[in-house]
């Protein structure tokens, strides 16, 4: 297994100039590998396509429009009664559980209350953009690897261990939660 530093940039320039600042610092040319890595959920690991069961942000949607729809049912019956009878009850319940659940649905999209320990998707998904994998060859600490690929404007820094073979990460996971070592402030705040 190999120690490998990756940082993935936002635009092919940046990662060009990266590989090249890499390989004038004296790392071997097999030692760097430059490649485009997916948007989350974009992976094609189900055989229908997708990395991803269901949307991450679309976590906490059902219990919220489940609660909203009970409550706009009862609301919905009430008025229905008041204004028609039985048969308005139905129907006001009816049409109060739908915009109940689709309210709720909505204002639920994202929340996680079962879960406040999860990581933001900033650092739980690896976002999209073009990787420059550094294999550790002993040319360059593992600090000077990060100094200069974050001296080149990538939108995240990572480490790992993973096999490499004939100048290739073979084994990069693209929907495992990366370790980040550093991260840009834009993008941990726009992931908040």
């Amino acid at each position: 297994m190999a120690n490998i530093v990756a940082g993935i940039f936002d635009a092919l320039v940046k990662a060009d100039e990266a590989q090249r600042a890499l390989l004038d610092a004296g790392v071997a040319e097999e030692s760097v590998s430059v490649y485009h890595n997916n948007a989350p959920g974009q992976h094609g690991t189900y055989p229908i396509g997708g990395d991803e069961y269901a949307d991450p942000d679309a976590r906490g949607a059902t219990r919220s429009a489940v609660t909203t729809a009970v409550a706009g049912s009862a609301i919905g019956a009430g008025i229905g009664a008041a204004v028609a009878g039985p048969v308005g009850a139905m129907a006001g319940a009816g049409i109060g559980a739908y915009t109940g659940a689709l309210g709720g649905a909505l204002a639920g999209l994202g929340e996680d209350p079962a879960d406040e320990t999860t990581l933001p998707p900033a650092m739980a998904r690896r976002p999209a953009g073009i990787m420059v994998a550094v294999k550790l060859d002993g040319t360059l600490s593992q600090d000077a690897v990060i100094a200069i690929l974050r001296a080149h404007a990538p939108l995240v820094v990572e480490e790992a261990r993973g096999e490499w073979v004939n100048g290739q990460w073979t084994d990069f996971d693209p929907v495992a939660v990366p370790h980040l070592v550093w991260q840009d402030k834009a993008l941990s705040s726009n992931h908040r």
